[in-house]
């Protein structure tokens, strides 16, 4: 089976939590744009669309792909059903993540939600009128990240620096796969910081993605509260840890560093110039938790490394920068 079949099947069971009639439609898509596709996007009263890493193109109902006119227009009540069918059909079990503006299908595909947000007396956040729901296709790609664990050695630490869709979770997943399956030596204590289930997409106790032989997860807490019993609890040798954005995570990264932990970690960041001026990424790099960090390509080409710098690079090359401003 070729890693491009690999990809489309990852697609088509993306589908499989969609309303019927826009389900067939998608499994229309030619074969050769399947293994493509990143996001579905809908929304209500315009037509179904799809993204592919470069453009955005609308879906006709016989599945042809077009830059115009000629898309199946998505309704208000085939919105609303898809919502309820990416919940799993129990959408008051994930008022939790809708609040924070997801939804996590069982297959662990991320699902972005515009809505109208009301702030309830109790001080909580509902999410009303649903204007429109992004399905992104998670895929699970084995090997993918060997080329960088060749180029550095994750038990130095690495964080991982790019934009939405450049394969931030696809390389942090299957390099610690292949950390605790041995495949870098012994087999390692790896623990996943799982709070969008994303990496595991854990399921009723078990994990739908491979996390490796010794890999293991917390998933649904917040990061800097789930470090912090991962190192209490848990022993582990190295952390996973995906999208960090806060100066809590930070200083949980700093904490696990004086235990003995390695780190493995992603951040946003969408171009070389960004990544030194950052204040994220300088607070991550100066917690000296990261021996190097990878800014990825782009959403064409996910997965691929466009920078790799050792820390005395980044703080060199970042000194230089700010002294040229």
């Amino acid at each position: 089976m070729t890693q491009s079949h690999d990809l489309a099947a990852e697609y088509q069971a993306a589908l499989c939590y969609l309303p019927p009639m826009l389900r067939e439609v998608l499994e229309r898509v030619p074969e050769g744009e399947k293994s493509r596709i990143q996001e579905v996007r809908l929304r209500a009263g315009r037509p179904l669309s799809v993204f592919d890493g470069s453009a955005s193109r609308f879906v006709t109902p016989r599945g042809d792909l077009t830059r115009g006119a000629g898309g199946l227009v998505v309704d208000q009540p085939l919105l609303q059903e898809a919502l309820v069918r990416l919940c799993d059909y129990s959408v008051h079990t994930h008022q939790g993540e809708m609040e924070r503006g997801f939804v996590t299908t069982p297959k662990g595909d991320r699902v972005g939600i515009c809505a109208s947000v009301v702030r309830e007396r109790d001080g909580g956040i509902s999410c009303r009128e649903v204007s429109s729901l992004c399905l992104r296709v998670s895929r699970e790609v084995p090997g993918a990240g060997r080329e960088l664990c060749r180029r550095w050695r994750p038990d130095r630490g690495l964080l991982l620096a790019g934009g939405p869709g450049t394969g931030k979770t696809t390389l942090l997943r299957d390099i610690g796969r292949g950390l605790a399956s041995g495949e870098t030596g012994d087999c390692k204590k790896v623990v996943y910081l799982d709070e969008r289930y994303e990496l595991s997409a854990m399921f009723r106790g078990a994990p739908r993605r491979d996390i490796g032989l010794c890999g293991e997860a917390i998933c649904g807490l917040p990061k800097a509260e789930a470090m912090e019993q991962a190192v209490r609890t848990l022993s582990p040798e190295f952390i996973i840890c995906d999208e960090l954005g806060s100066m809590a995570e930070v200083a949980g990264i700093a904490a696990g560093l004086a235990c003995g932990v390695r780190f493995l970690a992603s951040v946003h960041c969408g171009s070389r110039e960004e990544l030194f001026q950052s204040p994220m990424v300088k607070a991550l790099m100066g917690t000296g938790a990261f021996g190097a960090v990878a800014l990825l390509d782009s959403p064409a080409r996910p997965s691929r490394v466009a920078l790799l710098l050792t820390k005395e690079e980044y703080h060199d090359q970042g000194a230089g920068s700010a002294a040229g401003l």
